[in-house]
């Protein structure tokens, strides 16, 4: 009885009463001797009922629950109805999953069995919960549960019964259900390619080994092999930017230089620990700095501003002719006026090329490309930084300044200025490795020698030139999508049918792993940054 009706029933015998005294004028003691008794019994009325009050206690152990409801006890457990569907899509869950409930239908037991389907944030999921009214039965239930496990791996081989902890809600369970049936497999996991399980040598470790099963052993790559360089890929959302925040983390821990040009600014958020410069703190770069060569200069601008063989040959001459001076408008114009016309197909190339470096005179371009360059060499020459280039709005310059980033950075390595390896991490590589180029391709063979390791981080391999993508010698697939870049990695692996059906099956946080340390590609749960 709830307790705001008390009060209300106490009023209503009064007021009865006083009606029966005004009609039939009883005797006060006559009234008194005959409400009394009613209103006690409304009292302990209540307080019987109210003693008799819900209470839920959850055991940790092997994820069996407790309801106590007064002086009795309800142990159960309860399931998760996972589906696991093959790669070609032959395995029918739900027949299955009827299989599974005609069988247990048919058992004697003194158990109880209950289905429900949670909807919830747009999402349905299926659980079995089966519960018995005893004392200090926890054996009993899960005798009972490895019963009903084996009953389902003989009835229906794709459906798994995954105990999962209980809720804190008491929510009562109809005595009378209808006569349609809904018991779906809405959770369903892909059928996951065997790994390899023999002990892998490693020092970095990076996840899990993923084979479908509830145990898992952990497994990584060898720093020795970073300078082999990392090929990170995956669709958007599907985890490699963790990946590569958590590579970076790992390595730095270890005594590695991590540098990572940010495309979008998103690693400053997973790496608070790492230096960042940004608009705020912006390294300036002199590109007609006397250490710079004048060749790997034509490569980077000629690639980046899409320059003709001509122009090449123009800029050229004009970085000769620009050597020393200032690098404003003014100088490049007039340095160009300077050139020889003879012809018009000279003058024509020459307008075209100050036409196109105008980006690097730009507002922004003034913004990084300074006459007083900044000491990149000290700035960097020990530590971990993150280099946000998204305050770039202009996409070729920004791709202009992290390339010249790189050059820097391997120069200092190429002069043996620095003993620590360095792993340099190049996010949405796509946008700088977009064709064949001598700069990029002698800098992707070379700098291991000398202790560099790349990340390539890319959602588009294919779009990756096959020169890169056949240097890096550790590859991390994440979820592909596309046809084409799954083909590409299928190419550059030699991954098995059932490897390749299953790329566009990952889950966020899973890859394919594929290393020097590893005999055989793996599929590996990621773990987290933080």
């Amino acid at each position: 009885m709830n307790r705001d009706k008390i009060g209300p029933a106490i009023l209503f015998i009064l007021g009865s009463l006083i009606i029966l005294d005004q009609f039939f004028k009883v005797e006060l003691f006559v009234l008194v001797l005959f409400a009394l008794p009613m209103i006690l019994s409304i009292i302990v009325l209540y307080f019987f009922i109210s003693k008799k009050k819900l209470s839920i206690n959850i055991f940790l152990k092997n994820q069996i629950f407790r309801v106590n409801i007064g002086n009795q006890s309800i142990y159960g457990i309860t399931c998760k109805i996972i589906g696991k569907q093959e790669l070609d899509g032959t395995a029918n869950l739900q027949k299955e999953l009827d299989a599974l409930l005609d069988a247990i239908s048919r058992k004697e037991i003194d158990l109880e069995y209950v289905v429900i389907t949670s909807i919830s944030n747009k999402r349905k999921s299926s659980s079995l919960i089966l519960f018995k009214k005893c004392e200090n039965c926890e054996d009993d239930i899960m005798r009972e549960f490895e019963s009903v496990s084996i009953i389902a791996k003989a009835v229906s081989p794709h459906i798994s019964l995954v105990p999962t902890p209980s809720s804190n809600l008491a929510i009562p369970i109809p005595q009378i259900f209808g006569n349609i049936s809904y018991a779906r497999v809405f959770d369903k996991v892909y059928d996951v390619p065997k790994s390899e399980d023999s002990t892998v040598d490693y020092d970095v470790e990076i996840g899990d080994i993923t084979n479908g099963k509830m145990i898992s052993s952990p497994i990584g790559i060898r720093s020795s092999d970073v300078v082999r360089h990392i090929g990170i890929f995956g669709s958007t959302g599907s985890g490699k930017s963790n990946t590569a925040a958590l590579l970076s983390k790992k390595l730095a821990e270890i005594g590695f230089n991590v540098v990572i040009l940010d495309w979008h600014g998103e690693f400053k958020n997973l790496l608070n620990d790492f230096i960042v410069f940004d608009r705020q703190n912006i390294i300036k770069i002199n590109i007609l700095s006397q250490s710079y060569g004048i060749e790997d200069i034509v490569d980077i601008i000629g690639d980046v501003l899409q320059l003709t063989d001509p122009q090449r040959f123009m800029l050229h001459l004009l970085l000769l002719k620009l050597k020393g001076r200032p690098f404003t408008l003014s100088t490049v114009i007039d340095t160009l006026n300077q050139l020889d016309e003879g012809s018009n197909w000279s003058r024509e190339v020459k307008y075209a090329l100050a036409r196109k470096l105008l980006l690097l005179t730009s507002r922004q371009g003034k913004l990084v490309f300074s006459n007083e360059e900044d000491d990149i060499e000290k700035i960097l020459e020990s530590g971990k930084y993150i280099i946000d280039l998204s305050f770039l709005h202009n996409i070729r310059l920004r791709r202009l300044y992290g390339l010249f980033i790189l050059k820097i950075l391997t120069d200092i390595y190429f002069r043996g200025k620095s003993d620590k390896k360095i792993l340099i991490v190049i996010e949405e590589a796509h946008n700088y490795f977009t064709e064949y180029n001598d700069f990029i391709n002698r800098i992707i063979s070379e700098v291991r020698k000398f202790g560099v390791g790349l990340c390539i981080v890319s959602q588009s391999p294919s779009s990756i030139s096959a020169e890169i993508l056949k240097n890096t010698n550790i590859k991390i697939i994440h979820s592909l999508k596309a046809d084409i870049d799954k083909r590409v990695i299928s190419d550059s692996l030699s991954l098995p049918p059932s490897m390749v059906n299953f790329i566009d099956k990952l889950d966020i946080g899973e890859a394919i792993l594929s290393a020097p340390n590893i005999k055989n590609p793996i599929v590996v749960k990621i773990k987290k940054t933080f």
